[in-house]
C-alpha cells in the first residue's frame, strides 16, 4: 500500500499536479515506541525516498507519435467510428489512437494510460451521457487534464457528442467542438483540423497563445452573430487587425472565461453591439464590465459601443460611454465605425463622432474600495448581533421541541437542496492554493466553531485534483481566494464563477476574499463582487479603537482556531484575524438565510457601482441635514413633515426649516 502511494505521487507531481511536499502520517498506539510494523514501514518509505527525491518533474516535451487519442465510451462507437472516418477523410496522413484502454484498477496511477497520451498531440473527449458512467473515461479526462498542466499547449480537445442531461461545471468551463448535429459536424471536424496541422517535430519552441494581444475585441450576444461577422469582415478588409472573434479564437480545450477576460485586458479597443438580448446576457455584461473599467483608467483602451435594435431604455451604466446609433443603416453605420478604428489602431487618431473622448478617470480599486467600506460599515455590527443570537438560541435550555425540529428540519434543506449535478454534499466548499492555506484553515476553523453542524470539503486531499473539483461542484457556497491563483486554482475559480452564473437556484454561490491587494492584471480578478478584502483600512482602524475602549472582539471560535493555527507553526495578523472573522459571520448568514441573487453576471460594473456609492454617500448626507431640520422644528409636527417628505421624495436640502 505504502509503495503503490508514494509511486503513484511522484507520477502525479510529474504529470504537473501542484503538490510540493507529501506527508504520510502512521498512526500508533505508542508512538513513544515503534513497533516492529512501524519500523518496516519506516524502512521500506526510506528506500522509496532514496529512489524518488532525486527525481524532479521533467520538463522536456514529449516526442509526438500520435495525431491524436481517442477517449470514448464503448457505448458510443458507432458515432466515434462516425467521427474517426470524417477526420482520416479530410486528413489522410492522420495518425490516430484509437484503441480502447481499459482501467488498472490494481494501480492508483494508470502508467499505460499516461505514456501514450503525452505521445499525441492532442486527446479528443467524446462527451456523452455514457462517458460519464464510465469510470476509465473519467479518468482519461483528468489525465488529459495533467497533460494540459504539464505541456505549453492545449492538449484536451473535448468533442460534444450527445447531449448531457446536466454535465459537470469542470467541464463546462473547457470549450469544446459541438458535433451532436450531423449536418455541422463535418465543418466542425475541419475546424478542428486546422488546429493539428503545425509540426510537431519543433514543438519545444511552441507557446500557447495565451498571451496573444488584439486590436480589437468584438463583443456580441449570439442572437446577433450576423451583424457581429458584418464587423469582422469590414475590419478584416480595412487592415489586417488582429481580431479577437470568439469563433475564431476560443480553442477546444481551453478555459474559455478566462480567454475571453484575457483577451479583453489585451486588446487595444472593444466593440460592444449593443440589443436587447446583449443586455440579457451575463456573459455580454461581464464583457462590458471589464471594458469600461479599463476605458476610464488611465491607459489608450477605447470601448466603441454601437446600438443595433430598438431598446426600451439603456440602463445607467451603459449609456456612461456614449453609443454609436446603428439602428437605421447597420451597414453604412459599421463602415463608419471600422474606419475610426483602422485610424486609432494604425495612427492613434480618435474620431469624436465615434470615439468617447472624456478626460473623467476611475480608479477601480479606490471605488471598490469604497463598495467595501460601505459593506462593512452597514454589515459588521449586525453580523456580530445575529452571531450573539444564534448562539444564545442553541445554548438555551429552555427551547422548545417544536423549535428544535424546525431547526432540525432547516438544516437538513441545507444538505438536500438541489445542486447543479444531484444534491448539495456540503455546505460550504473551499478553493484555495499553497499560500493561502493557513487562512482558509483559520476561516475552517471558525465557521467550524460558530456553526457546528456545518459539512466542508476541506479535509479532502486537494492532490486528488478530480476528487476536488467534484466536491465544489456539490457545495452549496464556495469560498475563494484571490491571490497568488496557481493553474489548478484558476480552474476551481472558473467553476465558481460558471456556477454563480447560470445556477437556477438563485442564491450567492462564489465568495471571493482577498488577502492582499490584486496586481494590475488580469483586471477581472478585480471586479469579481468581493465583500472582504484583508488589508483593508478598517480593520486595522477597528482593533485600535477596540484596544482604547477595552472591547473584546474575538469569541472563542476565533481564539480557538489562532491556537490551532499556532499548533501548525504558524500564524496570521489581527487584522487578518478580524477580516476573516467578518467573513465567517456573513457566509454563515448567507447560507442560513438563502439569501437570493437576482444579477448572474460575476463581474461588477464600475460605473453602476461608483453612482451606487455616490447615492449611498448623499443618502447618508441627506440624513445629516434631516436630523438639522427635526431639531429645528417643534416635536409635535416632526412626524407630518418626515411622511411629507417620504411621500414627495423631496431631498432634504430642498426643505426649508421654517
Amino acid at each position: 500500500m505504502l509503495k503503490s502511494i508514494v509511486n503513484a505521487a511522484v507520477n502525479w507531481i510529474n504529470a504537473g499536479l501542484p503538490m510540493i511536499c507529501l506527508k504520510i502520517v502512521v498512526y500508533s498506539c505508542n508512538p513513544q515506541q515503534m513497533s516492529h510494523e512501524d519500523e518496516e514501514i519506516l524502512d521500506q518509505f526510506n528506500k522509496l525516498k532514496v529512489k524518488w527525491e532525486d527525481v524532479r518533474p521533467k520538463t522536456e516535451q514529449p516526442k509526438i507519435v500520435y495525431d491524436l487519442y481517442l477517449s470514448y465510451s464503448n457505448s458510443d462507437m458507432q458515432k466515434v467510428k462516425e467521427i474517426e472516418h470524417l477526420l482520416k477523410k479530410e486528413k489522410t496522413d492522420i495518425k490516430i489512437f484509437s484503441e480502447h484502454q481499459e482501467l488498472n484498477k490494481e494501480q492508483a496511477w494508470q502508467t499505460e494510460m499516461f505514456d501514450v497520451m503525452v505521445t499525441c498531440a492532442r486527446i479528443v473527449t467524446m462527451l456523452s451521457p455514457q462517458y460519464l458512467e464510465s469510470r476509465e473515461c473519467l479518468e482519461q479526462y483528468n489525465l488529459a487534464m495533467c497533460c494540459n498542466r504539464r505541456t505549453s499547449r492545449s492538449v484536451l480537445a473535448p468533442f460534444y457528442i450527445e447531449t448531457i442531461p446536466s454535465m459537470p461545471s469542470y467541464m463546462c468551463i473547457v470549450q469544446y467542438f459541438d458535433v451532436r448535429i450531423r449536418e455541422e459536424m463535418l465543418q466542425n471536424c475541419k475546424s478542428f483540423l486546422q488546429l493539428i496541422t503545425i509540426d510537431y517535430t519543433k514543438i519545444d519552441n511552441q507557446v500557447e497563445d495565451k498571451d496573444k494581444e488584439y486590436d480589437v475585441f468584438i463583443s456580441y450576444s449570439h442572437e446577433n452573430s450576423e451583424k457581429a461577422m458584418i464587423v469582422l469582415k469590414t475590419l478584416s478588409t480595412l487592415n489586417s487587425h488582429r481580431i479577437f472573434y470568439d469563433r475564431n479564437e476560443l480553442k477546444a480545450g481551453t478555459l474559455w472565461q478566462e480567454k475571453l477576460y484575457e483577451s479583453i485586458d489585451k486588446s487595444t479597443c472593444m466593440v460592444a453591439l449593443l440589443s436587447p438580448e446583449y443586455l440579457q446576457s451575463a456573459v455580454c455584461q461581464e464583457e462590458y464590465s471589464l471594458a469600461i473599467t479599463k476605458h476610464f483608467q488611465e491607459g489608450d483602451f477605447r470601448l466603441v459601443p454601437m446600438c443595433i435594435s430598438n431598446m426600451e431604455g439603456i440602463p445607467q451604466s451603459y449609456s456612461k460611454v456614449h453609443a454609436v446609433d446603428a439602428r437605421q443603416d447597420f451597414e453604412g453605420t459599421c463602415l463608419v465605425v471600422c474606419n475610426a478604428i483602422n485610424s486609432f489602431i494604425s495612427m492613434g487618431f480618435m474620431n469624436p463622432d465615434i470615439f468617447h473622448i472624456d478626460q473623467t478617470t476611475i480608479d477601480p480599486d479606490e471605488i471598490l474600495f469604497k463598495y467595501r467600506e460601505q459593506y462593512y460599515q452597514a454589515n459588521y455590527e449586525k453580523l456580530i448581533e445575529t452571531r450573539e443570537k444564534l448562539k444564545t438560541i442553541t445554548t438555551s435550555a429552555t427551547e422548545s421541541k417544536q423549535e428544535n425540529q424546525r431547526n432540525e428540519q432547516q438544516l437538513e434543506s441545507y444538505h438536500t437542496d438541489t445542486g447543479p449535478n444531484g444534491n448539495y454534499q456540503y455546505d460550504v466548499g473551499f478553493s484555495y492554493g499553497e499560500a493561502n492555506k493557513k487562512y482558509a484553515h483559520f476561516l475552517h476553523h471558525v465557521i467550524e466553531g460558530r456553526w457546528p453542524e456545518v459539512v466542508t470539503n476541506f479535509s479532502l486531499n486537494k492532490n486528488d485534483a478530480a476528487g476536488f473539483m467534484e466536491s465544489l461542484e456539490k457545495s452549496r457556497m464556495i469560498i475563494t481566494f484571490l491571490s497568488s491563483l496557481k493553474f489548478l486554482e484558476v480552474e476551481e475559480l472558473h467553476l465558481a464563477l460558471f456556477r454563480h452564473r447560470g445556477g437556477k437556484t438563485g442564491h450567492k454561490v462564489i465568495y471571493p476574499i482577498q488577502v492582499v491587494p490584486p496586481s494590475m492584471r488580469p483586471t477581472y480578478l478585480k471586479l469579481i463582487p468581493c465583500n472582504v478584502a484583508c488589508y483593508d483600512l478598517h480593520w486595522k482602524d477597528t482593533i485600535v479603537k477596540a484596544q482604547k475602549s477595552g472591547q473584546t472582539l474575538f469569541d472563542q471560535a476565533v481564539l480557538d482556531a489562532s491556537t490551532d493555527l499556532i499548533a501548525t507553526g504558524t500564524g496570521i495578523s489581527s487584522e487578518i484575524k478580524l477580516a476573516l472573522s467578518m467573513a465567517a459571520d456573513d457566509i454563515i448568514s448567507l447560507i442560513k438565510h438563502s439569501s437570493s441573487v437576482t444579477k448572474k453576471a460575476t463581474l461588477l460594473n464600475i460605473v453602476e457601482v461608483k453612482q451606487f456609492i455616490e447615492d449611498k454617500e448623499q443618502s447618508q448626507l441627506g440624513d445629516v441635514e434631516l436630523d438639522k431640520i427635526l431639531k429645528s422644528i417643534p416635536s409635535d409636527s416632526k412626524e407630518r413633515v418626515v411622511e411629507r417628505m417620504k411621500r414627495l421624495k423631496l431631498d432634504h436640502s430642498e426643505i426649508n426649516p421654517q
